[in-house]
């Protein structure tokens, strides 16, 4: 199968192309640096220069492939917000999206299937309403950018090719992601939750994040919007207990609003959100998930 893929180096995008790395699939991995190959295992990796700012001679990549995978994306937690920042994670989805679905139009030989990353951000701040995929949109910035996100993907479908958007939730990882940032503090025996830890965290171990992208893939039925987070959603209060626990540190010190207001400005507002988000559409798939339960996840990520 050839595969063609965006964001192939970020944090969700490089655990992608590991697991695939075991099969002998062809992946074409657009990008920023120089055009090269190299083989990573069974794969053969073909790396394209691309603007993911502009139409160019990148686009002719898109022709000839199976799949698409579009991982592209600024991280929303990458720095303060004001309306700078703001702008660049928009731009950084919209754009190379609407972009990528041109070339597909373009394309002589069309990809059977485009899997567009998406966000559960989507929802915006639900307190503790269970949230499945056919609950409605928020009404705030980053539930905007994703309402924008996803229209540009389905744009595809009017060329034949079918699209399914993964709204992924918090992922867990040991290097990266929430685990990343948690780490340092519970380390130091000064860790607890975030906020008021009522919050409920649609949170999902990076094992399932990469199996259920990939999912639409294995199942040609299988599409449209999914929400891609544990069964089993907890409290911010919940996961510093479990995570403390895990590590055989304490729970105790809670991280107050004020100090995200000035690490994260209105981005503040994301992380203090809450979403009791449920993967009812995998499920009733029957999609089965590698880490379903909190503890276990945190238990094999921090081995």
């Amino acid at each position: 199968m050839r595969i063609l893929i965006t964001g192939g180096t970020g944090f969700i995008g490089s655990a992608v192309i590991k697991h695939l790395s075991i099969f002998p699939h062809d992946l074409v991995l657009l990008t920023r640096g120089e055009s090269r190959m190299e083989l990573r295992g069974a794969l053969t990796v073909k790396y394209v220069h691309w603007d993911p700012t502009a139409n160019g001679i990148w686009e002719r990549a898109v022709n000839g492939c199976d799949v698409v995978l579009n991982l592209v994306g600024k991280n929303v937690f990458e720095q303060r917000w004001n309306e700078t920042v703001k702008r660049d994670i928009l731009n950084s989805r919209i754009i190379p999206t609407t972009l990528l679905v041109e070339a597909i139009g373009k394309a002589e030989v069309k990809p059977k299937l485009l899997i567009s990353a998406s966000a559960v951000g989507y929802y915006g701040n639900r307190l503790d309403e269970m949230i499945t995929e056919s609950s409605s949109g928020g009404d705030d910035f980053l539930a905007d950018v994703v309402k924008q996100w996803e229209g540009a993907a389905y744009q595809a479908e009017q060329f034949g090719v079918r699209v399914a958007t993964p709204r992924i939730g918090l992922v867990l990882e040991k290097s990266g992601g929430m685990i990343g940032k948690m780490r340092l503090p519970f380390t130091l025996f000064a860790g607890g939750p975030i906020g008021t830890g009522k919050q409920f965290l649609p949170w999902i171990h990076i094992e399932d994040v990469v199996r259920g992208i990939l999912y639409p893939m294995e199942n040609e039925q299988f599409r449209s919007v999914y929400n891609l987070v544990s069964p089993y959603p907890v409290t911010m209060k919940e996961f510093a207990k479990a995570f403390g626990s895990v590590l055989h540190r304490p729970s105790w010190l809670p991280v107050p609003h004020i100090a995200l207001d000035i690490l994260y400005g209105e981005g503040a507002n994301v992380i203090l959100a809450g979403q009791k988000a449920y993967p009812e559409k995998l499920r009733a798939s029957g999609y089965e998930f590698a880490y379903p339960e909190l503890r276990s996840a945190l238990e094999n990520i921090m081995q």
